[in-house]
């Protein structure tokens, strides 16, 4: 869906950032924001921080300012939390009213009288012959307008609205393999991302392992680590045998626990697919970590394409 304050917002920004692009990802308890800027014509990842969500607009035009980052182009991917998505089959009308066929279609699933925001991505064009519903995301309508409101207050240039799915495959190098990434904010539900040339394919949000960070090495083999795996292994047969595509080469995780080498190590020994800890396809400055809360933002930094703004 096109907001129309796009065209109106750039050129309200006539003085150029010295940094390329911020992203934001927007949580139920805090907001992160990641920082990219050109050096030598390369994307470098300079800043990541997190702010508690309580007054956020207040704290991001602050930290706008301690960070001269007024008039810096600004893409926001809504955390898992925030929205819903769901697969539903597209509606036999012409692609100009597909949002508004989908509207009561989206209430009826959600038993929601909110008033919502809508919007969907197609399956990737190899898959479009297997794969006929479309991923359809609903956000609540006062969520998007405090957004827009907070980002434009802030001094910063609103360029994109997303969600966090689609924002992490932005993350991974592009390639004609398909790859699993497995994210986990703190305390969260697991996003399975089935990934191939940035495309998404594939996704599930995983129950049941939000105190995957209290267990042990030796708790983590007493069940969680089958029972993962077996949703790792249920999501690879579906996509090799539904969607008809080449299996899986390689698994990426970052996930909410300490352990996560040991981990790594337990989900290869069960499936037999390489598992590596997930890296973004950024440079970055030496000291800069990576943890699951900030890729979302990270890859909403990186994202160049629509979804809902």
């Amino acid at each position: 869906m096109k907001i129309g304050w796009r065209k109106f917002i750039k050129g309200q920004f006539s003085k150029a950032s010295k940094f390329h692009s911020v992203g934001i990802e927007i949580g139920v308890d805090d907001f992160h924001v990641s920082t990219l800027q050109k050096i030598k014509g390369k994307l470098n990842w300079v800043k990541q921080d997190s702010l508690p969500i309580e007054n956020w607009q207040t704290a991001l035009k602050t930290y706008v300012e301690d960070n001269n980052l007024a008039n810096t182009q600004c893409n926001i991917a809504f955390s898992i939390s925030k929205y819903q998505l769901l697969q539903l089959d597209r509606p036999a009308v012409e692609d100009a009213e597909v949002i508004q066929a989908l509207q009561w279609t989206v209430k009826e699933q959600l038993f929601s009288d909110e008033e919502l925001v809508i919007d969907y991505f197609d399956p990737p064009t190899a898959a479009a012959s297997t794969l006929k519903n479309l991923n359809v995301v609903a956000v609540s309508k006062r969520d998007i307008i405090e957004v827009r409101d907070g980002v434009l207050k802030a001094g910063l240039a609103l360029n994109i609205i997303g969600v966090e799915e689609l924002a992490t495959c932005n993350l991974v190098i592009p390639s004609d393999d398909a790859i699993i990434t497995l994210k986990q904010e703190e305390g969260g539900q697991l996003i399975l991302n089935i990934v191939k040339r940035n495309e998404l394919y594939f996704s599930r949000r995983l129950h049941g392992y939000e105190n995957l960070a209290s267990f042990s090495p030796e708790e983590l083999k007493m069940g969680v680590v089958d029972n993962l795996s077996l949703e790792i292994q249920r999501s690879m047969d579906y996509f090799e045998s539904q969607l008809r595509q080449a299996p899986v080469k390689k698994i990426y995780i970052s996930l909410d626990t300490t352990h996560q080498d040991a981990l790594a190590e337990f989900i290869k020994d069960v499936i037999f697919v390489q598992v590596e800890k997930f890296i973004p396809n950024v440079t970055k400055k030496p000291d800069m970590p990576i943890t699951p809360s900030s890729l979302a933002s990270l890859g909403a930094a990186i994202d160049n394409a629509s979804l809902l703004a």
